[in-house]
């Protein structure tokens, strides 16, 4: 899917798209973000760039983190940033999160900016995912850590036939309904069943040289976390 495209699809449903992430995960995607911002390891002052924003539900767990220094949010929706805005002046964390509109595959950033680079149910709507894991590792600073939290294909089991079921009978119906875009929410089934494997992400993150790189499969196998260091 194009930048422009993509763009396009998650405006349209950028007011429903928290409500609809916890309904349909029965929140099970809180305790999943929970569990990256503790896999990232944060330091003393450590600064972070979340890619693919979104609403900045992952830019706020790290706030929590009374260690970390500056956080950058980092999302091409203008729609998104304004619920994301909105969320962090209310908690009172606008001195902390910095949000800015910007394309993932063009970090306006140089080289080693950041000890922590997250993307949280990001990457798989980039579309060029090696391209968008090297671009991200580019601004990460050497003995840096590298975050990706995403939805996996389902899984050869029985909960996986369950899973796929439910992306496509009721992720598909239930969040076109809630949401008005029934596109925005076949492209988002069907992007889930299209991602690569953990198995070959690992392997993309590899070829960009970060070390010690590893996924934890997340409820059954249809999440995983990964995390590497530079």
């Amino acid at each position: 899917m194009r930048s422009s495209e993509n763009r396009k699809l998650f405006s349209q449903i950028a007011t429903q798209y928290d409500f609809l992430n916890h309904l349909l995960s029965l929140n099970i995607d809180r305790s999943w973000r929970k569990k990256l911002v503790e896999s990232a390891g944060v330091k003393s002052e450590d600064s972070v760039i979340d890619v693919c924003t979104g609403t900045a539900d992952i830019a706020l767990r790290f706030a929590q983190e009374d260690s970390v220094g500056n956080i950058i949010g980092i999302d091409q929706s203008d729609e998104m940033l304004d619920i994301a805005r909105r969320k962090i002046n209310s908690n009172g964390l606008g001195r902390k999160i910095t949000l800015i509109k910007g394309n993932a595959l063009d970090l306006p950033f140089e080289d080693s900016s950041f000890d922590i680079v997250s993307i949280g149910f990001g990457l798989r709507n980039i579309g060029y995912h090696r391209e968008a894991i090297s671009e991200m590792v580019r601004v990460l600073k050497n003995r840096g850590r590298f975050l990706v939290l995403e939805f996996s294909p389902p899984p050869k089991n029985l909960f996986g036939i369950f899973y796929g079921l439910f992306l496509k009978n009721i992720l598909t119906p239930i969040g076109g309904i809630v949401s008005g875009s029934f596109e925005a929410y076949r492209y988002l089934s069907t992007s889930i069943a299209e991602f690569p494997k953990p198995d070959e992400i690992l392997r993309f993150m590899k070829e960009e040289k970060l070390r010690n790189v590893s996924y934890d499969r997340l409820t059954f196998g249809i999440a995983c976390i990964y995390r590497g260091e530079k």
